[in-house]
Order: structure tokens, then sequence, then C-alpha cells
């Protein structure tokens, strides 16, 4: 496709499926372990990208939380339940504005059971990835044999206290909602996935899901 080898493509969607699944599968992630696995799957090359993600792991921030790229839960407070349920798909198309590239899209959407740690209350998580990855020909570009160039991450996480920064994701759970404030912003259903994920929004509100 558009001079990059068959190869080079089948070679990168296996790695951006492992890439997706290292970041929000791997049990030890999950419970707020470092995502070793992920991160080596980085080119490294890509030297920016992996020195903001190291950076959100060992301080995150508001601006810089390891959450927009990887699930990981408090694992004082939650326990994962069970396996989480995976819907989505990978596309490849033409990269138009050079030859010899090409991007793969992986979209998709993680659904989590997860238990109040010591208790018997549970609820879900719905996280949904979008994953650009560039795949370049080799022979004519700079890049590392089997390891994956990242162009873009978006995502959206749903039944999250949407505290910013503290690199967790932190459910509420129904006992939470008698006490919590008011959620504002806008009603959205987690898990139509007609519409792209979205980048904006005040952090102050975190929106209400229509079902969980």
């Amino acid at each position: 496709m558009n001079g990059v080898p068959a190869a080079r493509i089948e070679e990168a969607l296996g790695g951006a499926k492992e890439f997706l699944a290292a970041a929000n599968l791997d049990p030890a992630v999950l419970k707020g372990g470092e995502p070793t696995r992920a991160l080596a799957l980085v080119d490294p090359l890509e030297t920016d990208y992996l020195a903001d993600l190291r950076a959100a792991l060992r301080g995150p921030t508001e601006d810089n939380d390891p959450v927009s790229t990887f699930t990981r839960f408090d694992p004082g407070k939650v326990d994962p339940v069970g396996e989480a349920r995976v819907r989505g798909r990978m596309t490849v198309a033409p990269d138009k504005k050079a030859e010899g590239r090409a991007v793969i899209t992986a979209d998709y959407t993680f659904v989590y059971g997860v238990a109040r740690a010591g208790g018997d209350e549970t609820a879900r998580v719905i996280v949904r990835r979008v994953l650009q990855v560039d795949v370049a020909d080799l022979a004519r570009y700079q890049g590392t044999e089997g390891r994956l160039w990242i162009r873009d991450h978006a995502s959206e996480i749903s039944n999250d206290d949407c505290r910013m920064g503290d690199g967790l994701i932190n459910p509420s759970f129904f006992g939470d909602l008698r006490t919590a404030p008011p959620r504002t912003g806008e009603a959205r259903d987690p898990y139509d996935r007609s519409t792209g994920v979205s980048r904006d929004g005040d952090p102050d509100e975190c929106g209400v899901v229509t079902r969980t």
C-alpha cells in the first residue's frame, strides 16, 4: 500500500494490537504497575513521545497523565473483576502526504468490571482508545524494525471521577453518588462509537454517562 511492503504493514498491525493489549489488559498495569511491555514496543527513535510517557508515569500532572494512554487503577481502592470486554477495529490507509507511508488507526472500547477493594460493591468503567500508528517503508525512512511509531493517541474514560493528574482511573460506585456533587456537562453514551473521541472539555465538568 502506497509503497509500504505488505509484510511491514502486517507487522505493524500486530504491534498495534499488542500495544493496546499491553497498555489496557495487562493485569499488572491494571493494578497500577509499570507498563513495561507497552513502552518496549514504541520505537526508541520516538524520543519525545517516550520521554513524555515516562515523565507521566514518574510524576503525573493534569497536563500529562498516564491514564490518557494506560488503564491503571489504585489497587488499594479498586479490584478488577473478571476479564475486560473489548470491541473495536483497525484500519489501514495510505498517508496522503508521503509516498512510502501508511497509517493504521485502531479504535477500541474496553469495558472493565471493578469492585471496591475490601467490599462487594461493583461498577463498570468504559475506556475508548483511538491509536494512530505511522508505518513507513524502512528502505526509505528512518525507523526501527519491530517497533511502533505512534502518530497520535486519544481517549475517553467513562465512570471516572475526572480527577486529573493522579495517574489512576477513579471509578464511582453507587454509594458514592449519594454524597458526590451533581455532575455537569453533556450527557453521552459511552458505548456509542459512531462519533470521534472528544479532545476538548472542562476537566471540572465530568459529564453524565447515560449507561454503564
